[in-house]
């Protein structure tokens, strides 16, 4: 993998884990999840179809965007509902782990990458460490409900990361990101969950919070999508879960959680998964 993707990668890892830190600390989780969306893609959206102008695209890449910001809906949907009814420590492993899974399934057999053997061992490294981060021994008492609500939320994730790699060939990748997050966030409030009222007063009361996960979501993403168009999504979706370990990292040094042994486990077999994986 070129240095320069798995920078762009592992600055997106710190910026992502930032802003799910700072909504798993907030009041309004899943609020916040889905103001961040919309706030993400009307930030960017001028810029976006400036893009759409100056650089080369196809009608098909545009369909593509949108087909992703309608994916974005359901996972943004379930994502914040998740973090509304279940522990983050819970539902962050298996949607992201689920991912990490499927995705190089998808990538593999279906658009056909070539992955060397120790990266596919790396790939499995991290999703093992994904799920030992989780307390797999814990999950075995959750509420089967809150397992299938987090399983789902990690097969949109999938989803619309096959259809970004696909976009980020046709069209820029900040409009891929701009369009995706604006519909995913616009018509999750107001087609699904329809209180606009009530968004738009925590957004009012929380302005500079939502504006601050919105830029560093927009920025996480983004790099994400230009990985996405210069290397293999097989290899990028689990280098990219090293964020998954900064953020446990966080909860230890910041907000002061347990440091247990299942979470150190978890943390370097995510970190040695990734290193594998850029090998």
């Amino acid at each position: 993998m070129p240095v320069l993707i798995i920078v762009l990668v592992l600055i997106s890892t710190f910026l992502h884990a930032t802003w799910n830190f700072l909504i798993k600390k907030s009041e309004h989780p899943y609020e916040y999840v889905q103001l961040l969306a919309l706030t993400s893609g009307a930030i960017s959206l001028p810029l976006a179809i400036i893009f759409l102008f100056t650089d080369e695209f196809t009608i098909l890449g545009v369909a593509l965007s949108i087909l992703s910001g309608l994916i974005h809906v359901f996972y943004f949907y379930f994502l914040g509902t998740a973090y509304r009814k279940a522990d983050l420590s819970f539902v962050y492993p298996i949607a992201r782990g689920t991912a990490v899974a499927l995705v190089p399934i998808f990538g593999l057999f279906i658009i056909g990458e070539s992955v060397s053997n120790l990266s596919l061992f790396g790939i499995f490294i991290v999703f093992i460490g994904i799920l030992s981060l989780g307390n797999i021994t814990h999950m075995k008492s959750v509420n089967l409900n809150d397992f299938i609500l987090s399983l789902i939320t990690g097969v949109t994730v999938t989803s619309y990361t096959i259809v970004d790699k696909y976009a980020v060939s046709l069209v820029n990748p900040f409009f891929v990101f701009s369009i995706s997050s604006f519909i995913g966030g616009f018509l999750s409030i107001t087609l699904i969950d329809k209180r606009i009222n009530h968004f738009y007063i925590v957004a009012k009361n929380n302005i500079k919070t939502v504006i601050l996960i919105s830029v560093l979501s927009a920025t996480a993403y983004t790099l994400v999508l230009y990985a996405y168009k210069y290397s293999d999504v097989s290899l990028v979706t689990p280098l990219r879960e090293i964020q998954t370990a900064i953020a446990a990292i966080m909860g230890i040094v910041i907000l002061k959680e347990k440091l247990q042994l299942f979470k150190i486990i978890g943390i370097l077999f995510i970190v040695v998964g990734g290193i594998l994986i850029t090998s």
